[in-house]
């Protein structure tokens, strides 16, 4: 029998052999239960003490023999202890479904309840988007994409907003120093969430004023009047798959060459040009994929198929699409990880910056 120092052994199978197998890589077992689990908070449960499956299932309001079940084979993975008198704890391993801001393993990211974790569940529709081509999973999965669906909850849309400006915020910084957002005098941010981009440039450049464009200006509102910036910066309701309020100086768009298909993209970025017109600019802040066919973060790219039917780019499809709407680079900033791509309706015979 298992002791409190090791991970139980699985039923009838023997231990696992170290390393892992197809059919572990095929497993969709371990990571159902596990999600399972964060979402009914077991670790942080466990974690000040270990319990039963009783006892947690008590807490939980869940089936008693399921429950049991379900720790038992975290046991046996190795996510989950159990010793000699039945009560269950955290394994090295488990202990990570405790680590917030890890998009690997956060109770954010797992559980089920949440608007990523919810999304997950669309990937049982893999095989057909492998056979269509153009089916979005996350509809076949809810019957409404995933924009229209975190609109129905706003505490889903918070959480949402939440997690982007949390990856902003590690490099907004840099996308503020990396190019002269101040000679723009006033920008638009194009679906700018809860405005956490347009503070830092406005923090960074005291000339420059900004609006926010996105499905709920009151989160943008609120923290542009928690900055003290208010009388610089606004914030309106606005879908911008529709046209945007004209004249601004810059048109600025982060993460949507990811997480739109090419018609959409070329939408946004064609809205952007009409709205600023021959004087304005369209700036693109996102972190773009390898070359074509080189793809360094496979996971992220079938998210971004599975979520919203988009793709990870690179910098040069961006462009391409860009020039489907009369738009040309006119220059590229790098910002730490991620980079800045200019692009304008330039006058006949402008030659644009390679993207290669």
């Amino acid at each position: 029998m298992a002791t409190s120092e090791t991970p139980a052994t699985g039923q009838g199978t023997g231990r696992r052999e170290s390393g892992r197998s197809l059919r572990e890589l095929a497993d969709l077992i371990t990571p159902m239960a596990i999600r399972v689990a964060v979402t009914l908070r077991i670790p942080q449960q466990v974690s000040g003490g270990r319990l039963t499956a009783q006892a947690l299932a008590a807490n939980t309001n869940t089936d008693p023999d399921v429950l049991e079940r379900i720790l038992l084979h975290l046991a046996a993975v190795g996510v989950l202890t159990r010793d000699d008198g039945g009560l269950f704890g955290l394994t090295p391993v488990g202990a990570q479904m405790l680590v917030e801001n890890d998009m690997v393993a956060n109770p954010d990211f797992l559980d089920l309840n949440t608007v990523a974790g919810r999304a997950e569940l669309s990937f049982v529709h893999l095989l057909d988007v492998a056979r269509s081509g153009d089916t979005v999973a996350y509809s076949a999965q809810y019957g409404t994409s995933f924009w229209d669906d975190l609109g129905k909850e706003p505490s889903s849309a918070v959480h949402f907003d939440q997690v982007m400006a949390d990856g902003m915020k590690k490099r907004v910084q840099e996308i503020a120093e990396a190019y002269d957002w101040g000679a723009l005098g006033n920008v638009v941010d194009v679906g700018g969430g809860n405005g956490t981009l347009l503070v830092g440039l406005l923090r960074a450049h005291p000339g420059l004023r900004g609006t926010v464009v996105d499905r709920d200006a009151e989160p943008a509102t609120r923290a542009f009047r928690d900055a003290g910036l208010s009388d610089r910066a606004a914030a309106l309701s606005g879908n911008f798959l529709e046209p945007l309020p004209p004249g601004a100086g810059g048109y600025v768009v982060s993460r949507i060459q990811s997480d739109w298909n090419d018609a959409d993209v070329r939408t946004i970025l064609g809205h952007c040009a009409d709205a600023a017109g021959t004087r304005g600019r369209v700036v693109v802040v996102d972190e773009f994929a390898a070359e074509e066919g080189v793809r360094t973060d496979s996971e992220t790219d079938l998210r971004m198929l599975m979520y919203y039917g988009g793709k990870e780019r690179t910098m040069e499809q961006v462009r391409q699409l860009a020039a489907d709407v009369g738009l040309s680079v006119t220059s590229l900033r790098r910002a730490a990880d991620w980079t800045i791509m200019e692009l304008s309706r330039a006058p006949r015979g402008y030659r644009p910056v390679p993207t290669g």
